[in-house]
């Protein structure tokens, strides 16, 4: 009897581990599948999410769209998203200690960080230290622009340069023209910001054509309103921020009083920062 009792006793505990495993095995996979549920749930969440971020930063939508937020758009409604410079000195970062103080160095930096889908921004800088509104066209530096594909030109108009090589008034309005033009119908869907250059120490000297740099930005904007073109003027709004805080130009520039310094291209960087933000 004993005996009997013993296996008796055996098979109902061998009954309760199977029927105790079989409920594990049961819970395991419930719990899997709703583990499962719970991730699509999530990813299902994240993509309604990331739709509605699309469309309110959608450009139809936004007619006063900051740069930034274009960009961000872009980023996540295309594979890459590229940004390219084209100009001068100033954007080749003359004057800085080296070209991570440049403000373009800067704004590449800023960018990339300023929204984590930003963060693999394509950044082309096409300056050549020298260059004219002449050189940019014939060196070719607009093609190679062009050849980008990009998303967002940010073109430093070369004035300084145009007034110390005594190119015509006339010419260069013909020459911004034909930048504007070449990229424009190249690059119909980029959107284009002209900026100008940095304020110098001798704005009113005037060269062989008695022209002063003053009279290349006049009649550089005349150009750029009655074309309604994306514009800055970088020189006004360093010289504000300059007075905000009460420093002189020349705390801001290098010895050859036309170069900006480090502290003259972070000044010029956060110029064109807020304006990006649509500060």
């Amino acid at each position: 009897m004993k005996k009997y009792g013993l296996f008796f006793i055996a098979g109902i505990c061998l009954v309760v581990l199977v029927f105790g495993h079989l409920h594990w095995k049961n819970m395991s996979q419930a719990a899997g599948i709703e583990g499962k549920k719970a991730e699509e749930r999530l990813k299902e969440k994240e993509k309604e999410k990331r739709e509605a971020l699309i469309q309110s930063l959608k450009p139809e939508n936004n007619k006063q769209q900051s740069l930034i937020d274009y960009l961000h758009y872009k980023s996540l409604t295309q594979d890459k998203v590229i940004v390219s410079l084209v100009g001068s000195n100033g954007t080749t970062g003359t004057g800085a200690s080296n070209s991570s103080n440049s403000w373009a160095g800067r704004l590449e930096k800023s960018l990339r960080s300023e929204r984590d889908e930003l963060e693999k921004l394509g950044f082309i800088n096409h300056g050549q230290e020298g260059y004219s509104t002449k050189d940019l066209l014939e060196g070719n530096k607009i093609d190679a622009v062009i050849n980008d594909n990009p998303d967002l030109i940010i073109f430093e108009n070369p004035l300084i340069n145009n007034q110390y090589q005594s190119i015509s008034v006339e010419q260069t309005e013909k020459d911004l023209k034909n930048i504007m033009s070449k990229l424009q119908k190249e690059l119909p869907n980029a959107k284009i910001l002209i900026i100008s250059p940095n304020p110098v120490a001798n704005s009113k000297t005037e060269n062989s054509l008695d022209l002063n740099y003053l009279d290349y930005i006049k009649a550089s904007e005349r150009v750029i309103k009655k074309n309604k073109w994306t514009y800055i003027n970088s020189m006004n709004g360093i010289e504000k921020k300059l007075k905000e805080d009460n420093m002189r130009l020349a705390d801001i520039l290098t010895n050859d009083n036309l170069h900006p310094n480090d502290q003259g291209h972070y000044i010029w960087f956060d110029v064109l920062y807020e304006y990006l933000k649509g500060d």
